[in-house]
């Protein structure tokens, strides 16, 4: 006779009833899938995020529209996955659920930061118009993603609010984002002005503008360029991250396997 799925609700500790999904994640799709609905309503957010998390690991497409309810959770770190499973396993649906849209507004600024990732890589322009206004949100982290966005939408009718952006921008951080829009959206002779970041006193910005080059669609001279900054700043870091992320991307660009 057929076992059923336990349900991990009833399961007594958070601990098991973590150790439940995983285990089973690890070993019957179909019975993980059963448990989600249990496990997005648990009354711990270990649990719920252990699910989201589970999902994205493995890649379940069916379960996303499940996750989008998480949008909403009270927890951050909830909404905050769950807004990253969506933009992995739904990439250029060319929409976007709601809740994803009201991320825009958390209070927490790594969530509207996520958010505004994922709209971007659901390919969901119709959001420009709100993204546009987190070119002014307080946190320059926010701000950075949300100038990026832009520039991966092709919004190219908000150039301009880019260029005021950017002349206003104090923080290297941010910066980067809007270099990075600009350049998408055309105005390449900025690249070096961007790789000149590489030698910000703000390790995050050098990070940054390390991560973004691997994934720009660079032309064999910007590709020689950005090996010879990121080998310069490699050679005097200022902290053990920024040291490993320009390694890593030089060592990508050198080999072409950025993408």
């Amino acid at each position: 006779m057929p076992q059923k799925a336990s349900n991990p609700a009833k399961t007594k500790t958070v601990s098991d009833r973590i150790e439940l999904l995983q285990k089973t994640a690890r070993r019957d799709k179909k019975k993980f899938f059963k448990l989600l609905t249990g496990a997005f309503s648990d009354r711990s957010p270990a649990v719920r995020d252990t699910a989201v998390l589970l999902v994205t690991k493995h890649r379940l497409n069916d379960a996303a529209q499940l996750v989008e309810p998480l949008l909403y959770d009270t927890n951050k770190d909830v909404r905050y996955d769950a807004a990253e499973c969506i933009g992995i396993l739904q990439r250029g649906r060319k929409s976007s659920p709601p809740g994803l849209r009201d991320l825009l507004r958390d209070h927490s600024a790594v969530v509207r930061a996520q958010a505004l990732e994922t709209l971007a890589l659901l390919e969901d322009k119709g959001t420009l118009p709100k993204i546009v206004r987190l070119l002014s949100d307080g946190n320059p982290f926010v701000r950075s993603y949300a100038a990026s966005a832009v520039g991966v939408l092709d919004g190219i009718a908000y150039l301009k609010n880019l260029s005021r952006g950017l002349s206003a921008e104090k923080y290297d951080l941010a910066r980067v984002g809007f270099y990075e829009a600009l350049f998408l959206l055309g105005k390449r002779e900025i690249f070096p002005e961007m790789l000149a970041l590489l030698e910000s006193p703000d390790y995050h910005a050098r990070c940054a503008v390390a991560n973004t080059l691997e994934v720009m669609p660079l032309a064999g001279q910007e590709i020689k360029l950005a090996t010879a900054a990121l080998a310069a700043a490699n050679r005097k870091p200022i902290a053990v991250a920024d040291e490993t992320t320009t390694r890593r991307v030089l060592k990508a660009l050198r080999t072409g396997n950025s993408t």
